[in-house]
């Protein structure tokens, strides 16, 4: 395999441009045309050699190349690039650090591959961090983010200065990572005296009307459809499982992390569907993520239109497992939550429960987006004493 790589390295320093570019572009597109179910892959080790051996040349196009839509290729592209640096690194010859930099701060760019360029540069110049983090503080980039946040809370950990409590709020703004913002939390409670919302931090829905048990059996729960994917009527009865009759009842939840529980709520059930309603009112129409934690199968719509559904059943409660990508209209915003219960009888499946968040793209509460009460419209996560 080296002497293929070297041999082909040694090709395309003869190359003319345009064919160079072409030893380029023709793996790449190879690499981008694989996908899970593993068509398309028969060549794909060649066409990864391929591209690794076009050296320094190949490593900004096979970054521009990830778009993290398609994972096991972009798992090839990444893996690619990383072979291309570490190559050139080897060989003592320094990577293009100006456009490395510039890769990495253009929101462009799926944030894997700014990621992995941020990395690379770093690695490099040990300068980096300290001059890119702080523009990565509000960055779509989670991980980048989570990388400028704790920087921020390190230089805070060092810091003299009198405006500790400042600063720390002003990190906490930024953070949206669940262990960032529970330490800054903590502090802010231990050291301040001065609580904070994770609720509200979080834009976690706190206000829902909920109606179940209806009939939910394992693979076919997302097909059985009920009475709330079409329409949601609050005084309306219904014919839940085993036909007995069901109504929506408003439930608020304390929980700090807006939990709502359906074994507390509706009782303990198996085979069984439950939804929730709830309704955000949006200044302007806008774009909008529901991201919803769940141990559960579940479906989310907004305005009668499905977002997401995943048949998935007690392998975790991570927040925001789910993401439901959408449009809030101008106005009143109907989102529904089903969320289904196998037949599972060990005691680690018995949560039938879930939480939901309405966030922009970078994961933080969106400004003019309230959640409808009544007549009332209440700032997204609060709760009433």
């Amino acid at each position: 395999m080296l002497r293929v790589l070297c041999v082909a390295a040694l090709f395309a320093l003869a190359l003319p441009a345009s064919a160079a570019d072409e030893a380029i572009a023709r793996p790449i597109a190879a690499l981008k045309a694989v996908d899970r179910e593993g068509r398309n892959n028969d060549t794909v080790g060649l066409a990864w050699s391929s591209l690794v051996s076009q050296g320094a040349a190949a490593l900004l196009p096979t970054l521009e190349a990830i778009d993290d839509g398609n994972p096991t290729a972009t798992n090839w592209l990444r893996t690619a690039a990383g072979a291309i640096a570490e190559a050139e690194v080897k060989a003592k010859r320094p990577l293009p650090a100006d456009k490395l930099e510039a890769f990495a701060k253009n929101v462009k760019f799926a944030p894997t591959a700014r990621v992995l360029a941020y990395e690379l540069l770093a690695e490099q110049d040990k300068s980096a961090p300290a001059r890119l983090l702080p523009g990565f503080l509000n960055d779509p980039s989670s991980d980048l983010r989570r990388a400028a946040v704790a920087a921020e809370l390190a230089k805070i950990e060092k810091s003299a200065k009198l405006s500790v409590k400042a600063d720390l709020e002003k990190a906490l703004g930024f953070a949206r990572d669940k262990d960032q913002v529970e330490a800054i939390a903590k502090r802010l409670e231990k050291d301040y005296k001065s609580p904070v919302s994770l609720t509200e931090h979080f834009a976690l829905i706190t206000h829902w009307d909920i109606v179940g048990p209806f009939e939910s059996a394992q693979g076919k729960a997302l097909t059985v459809k009920h009475r709330p994917e079409e329409k949601v009527k609050l005084d309306e009865k219904l014919k839940g499982k085993a036909d007995a009759e069901v109504s929506w009842k408003s439930f608020v939840t304390r929980d700090k992390y807006a939990v709502v529980d359906f074994n507390k709520e509706l009782g303990k059930n198996y085979d069984a569907a439950a939804y929730a309603s709830a309704v955000v009112f949006a200044e302007k129409e806008l774009p909008v993520e529901i991201r919803v934690g769940s141990p559960n199968a579940l479906q989310v719509f907004l305005n009668g239109k499905k977002l997401f559904e995943r048949e998935e059943y007690h392998h975790g409660d991570t927040m925001d497992y789910h993401v439901g990508k959408g449009q809030l209209a101008a106005g009143p915003n109907v989102l529904v939550v089903k969320v289904c219960q196998n037949n599972q009888k060990e005691m680690w499946a018995q949560s039938w429960q879930f939480q939901a968040r309405v966030c922009d793209a970078a994961g933080a509460p969106i400004p003019g987006v309230a959640q409808v009460v009544g007549d009332k419209k209440l700032k997204i996560g609060a709760v009433p004493n």
